[in-house]
C-alpha cells in the first residue's frame, strides 16, 4: 500500500483492494457514510472525508497532513485479506466467500460510533438503521459528526423516540450516560476478547450480538464473531451442525478460524445474505477447488 500527498487536503492511497460501495454502503458494518455520483462522503472521529474510487486505490479528499494514520487504520489497508485465504483452506464455502469479495474490509471505526450505530441496530433493517443514524447525527451532532456521550445522555427520551430510535432511546440515553461517566471505551478495546465482551454487556442496550459488533467494527478484536440469521444459517449448515446455540455458534466459528474469524464473517454474512454463496447445496461446496468450481 502506498501513500501519495497531492495537496495539504488530500492524499491517494493506491495498491490495496478496496471497494467502497460494498465496504461503506453494502456490508452493514457502517450506516452514515454517503454515494453520490460515485463519490463517497463521511466523517468519523471528527475527520470528514471525501473518498473518490480510482483503478488501484481511492482519492481521498480532506485528509490533511498526519491524518493519513488515522484513515488507514480506519479503513484497515494494512491488512493483508488475500491472506486469509490460507486461513479457510479447510472450510470451502468460507474461502468462496472470501474470493467472490475481494475487495470488501472490515473498518476500525471509533468504539463510540459503532456502540451508538449497533445499540440501534438491534430487531432493525439497514435502511431504518441508516435513516435513524443520520437523524441522530443531523439532530445532536456537530459538523455532521456523531452525537457525544455528553450530548446523547442529555437528551430526552421522546425526542429521541420522534427520530425513530423507539425503544433503544432509553439504552441510548443510559449507555451514553455510563460512558459520560467514565466507562472507558478505549480501555475496554485495549482488554482480550473475553473480557472486553463481559464489560460491554454492562450497558444498557447491549447484548451478545451488539456486543461482537462493537467489538469487530470498533475496537479490532477480529476474533468477535456476529451472529444473525444468515450467520446461523451458513454456520449450522457448513461448519458447525451440531450447534444448538448462538453462543455454540460462535465458539465453533473462533475455534475453527482463531483470530480471524470476524474477518471470514463479513465476508460470509454478505454472501450469504446477498445469495452469492448456496446455503442449501452441499455438492456445490464438496466439488468446490481452489481456482474455482470443477
Amino acid at each position: 500500500m502506498m501513500i501519495e500527498r497531492l495537496s495539504e487536503t488530500s492524499a491517494r492511497f493506491s495498491g490495496v483492494p478496496f471497494d467502497p460501495r460494498l465496504t461503506l454502503l453494502d456490508s452493514a458494518q457502517v450506516f452514515h457514510w454517503r454515494e453520490e455520483n460515485g463519490v463517497f462522503a463521511g466523517v468519523s472521529g471528527g475527520h470528514e472525508a471525501r473518498l473518490i474510487p480510482e483503478a488501484n486505490g481511492f482519492l481521498l479528499e480532506g485528509c490533511a497532513p498526519g491524518e493519513e494514520a488515522y484513515w488507514t487504520r480506519y479503513f484497515d489497508l494494512e491488512r493483508d485479506y488475500a491472506a486469509l485465504r490460507t486461513a479457510v483452506a479447510a472450510c470451502p464455502m468460507a474461502l468462496e466467500a472470501l474470493e467472490r469479495l475481494p475487495g470488501l474490509r472490515v473498518l476500525r471505526q471509533p468504539p463510540w460510533e459503532a456502540l451508538v450505530a449497533f445499540i440501534i441496530s438491534a430487531n432493525n433493517n439497514v435502511g431504518r438503521i441508516r435513516k435513524i443514524v443520520r437523524a441522530l447525527i443531523d439532530g445532536l451532532g456537530e459538523d455532521g459528526a456523531f452525537p457525544t456521550p455528553a450530548a446523547l445522555a442529555g437528551a430526552r427520551e421522546e425526542a429521541l423516540r420522534a427520530l425513530g430510535c423507539g425503544y433503544r432511546a432509553l439504552f441510548l440515553i443510559r449507555t451514553a450516560g455510563m460512558v459520560a461517566d467514565g466507562f472507558a471505551l478505549d480501555a475496554v478495546a485495549a482488554l482480550n476478547y473475553g473480557e472486553a465482551h463481559a464489560r460491554l454487556l454492562r450497558l444498557p442496550g447491549v447484548g451478545d450480538k451488539v456486543a461482537d459488533c462493537v467489538q469487530l467494527f470498533g475496537m479490532g478484536h477480529g476474533e468477535a464473531f456476529p451472529v444473525d440469521v444468515w450467520i446461523e444459517r451458513a454456520v449450522k449448515g457448513w461448519i458447525a451442525p451440531e450447534a444448538k446455540t448462538k453462543r455454540d455458534i460462535r465458539r465453533a466459528a473462533r475455534s475453527l478460524f482463531g483470530e480471524n474469524a470476524g474477518l471470514i464473517q463479513q465476508s460470509l454474512f454478505h454472501c450469504a445474505r446477498m445469495g452469492l454463496i448456496s446455503l442449501d447445496d452441499p455438492q456445490i461446496h464438496l466439488s468446490y477447488k481452489r481456482g474455482g468450481a470443477t
